[in-house]
């Protein structure tokens, strides 16, 4: 029978061969190896050092550009949009600083904001129960004789009754001067029956729920992170949206923050070609000092009868050229003061 003094003889050995190992090993290891090794660890951390020092600058600069931004606003966008009315759609889990910058860059401008039609997440659903709904309260809440910005019979495919009720809510809170549109009473029956069925909520100029009459034009703001499929239904349903204020307005984009705006997003589904035969206006970086001007001069392009859409922002590097040019007046020239306080 093995007694634990032999168990105990076996473990020491083990353990005395394996410190045998490290000693000979380390007096084995070639001088010329440590050496590569050592300088292979200090170019890496160099490496390192100058990737952050890089980093720190482009930080810097972003910052820079930002504060340039909010402090030529006033001088950029003054009276730019003077006297137009701009509608704000929102989708599910749009980023606050996004729409927030927006809407103060929109006033900074003159125009006057109608108000904001948040969509709930139950407007993108694409169960069975929701596009039989939301195809019936289409065809129940068009009024006759009212052009829609699309033909309500296309709608088709896995979003169709998104597809119908954008055409009807586009009409509703969009119009192009001498297209026959909705009376007040007609467009407040549109916005409270797709209210009070959840798949939408309205915010008006004053805080109320009544929009402050039809708008010129539109911006349309997706969410702070992309759905991650490119083809997703959300993606399908807010681009369509927009294509449909498009037609119904004098003009409308597609904007979201530089996060919500990669791989995945509307935007790229725009960008990508991935929504076919869609061509909409888009800016990236709406999240940004700089892009919230860049929406605003590109709204002011967009009311040119020879627009064509185009996209702006980070991912493309490109901006409105020429820029719009606005005409501020003495009185108008501090304005870029309560921009500052828009965002703090």
């Amino acid at each position: 029978m093995i007694d634990f003094r032999y168990h105990l003889v076996s473990i020491v050995a083990v353990f005395l061969a394996l410190a045998i190992g490290l000693v000979i090993g380390v007096e084995a290891l070639s001088p010329k190896l440590a050496n590569r090794l050592s300088s292979a660890s200090l170019s890496d951390q160099k490496r390192n050092n100058q990737l952050s020092a890089q980093n720190d600058l482009l930080k810097r600069q972003i910052s820079a550009d930002n504060a340039f931004g909010q402090a030529s606003a006033g001088y950029l966008l003054g009276h730019l949009l003077e006297g137009e009315k701009v509608v704000l759609v929102t989708a599910p889990g749009a980023d606050a600083t996004t729409v927030n910058g927006i809407v103060a860059a929109l006033r900074l401008s003159g125009a006057t904001l109608t108000g904001q039609v948040s969509l709930n997440t139950q407007f993108l659903n694409t169960g069975v129960s929701t596009e039989q709904t939301l195809t019936s309260e289409a065809r129940h809440l068009t009024p006759a004789g009212v052009t829609l910005p699309g033909s309500a019979a296309s709608a088709s495919g896995p979003v169709a009754g998104q597809q119908a009720a954008a055409q009807v809510l586009a009409a509703a809170i969009a119009a192009r001067p001498g297209v026959n549109t909705m009376t007040p009473a007609q467009s407040q029956g549109v916005l409270s029956g797709l209210g009070n069925l959840g798949f939408l909520q309205i915010t008006g100029p004053n805080g109320g729920t009544t929009l402050g009459g039809s708008a010129a034009l539109a911006v349309v703001v997706i969410p702070g992170s992309p759905p991650g499929n490119v083809n997703s239904a959300d993606n399908l349903t807010l681009v369509s949206l927009t294509q449909d204020l498009q037609q119904a307005s004098q003009g409308a984009l597609l904007a979201g923050s530089v996060a919500g705006s990669g791989p995945g997003s509307a935007i790229q589904a725009v960008t990508s070609g991935a929504a076919p035969g869609v061509t909409v206006t888009t800016v990236d970086n709406a999240d940004t000092e700089i892009g919230q001007i860049v929406v605003v001069q590109t709204l002011s392009q967009l009311l040119g009868s020879q627009a064509k859409s185009a996209h702006y922002g980070v991912d493309t590097g490109v901006v409105p050229s020429p820029a719009p040019t606005s005409s501020p007046s003495p009185s108008a020239s501090p304005s870029h003061s309560p921009r500052k306080g828009a965002h703090r």
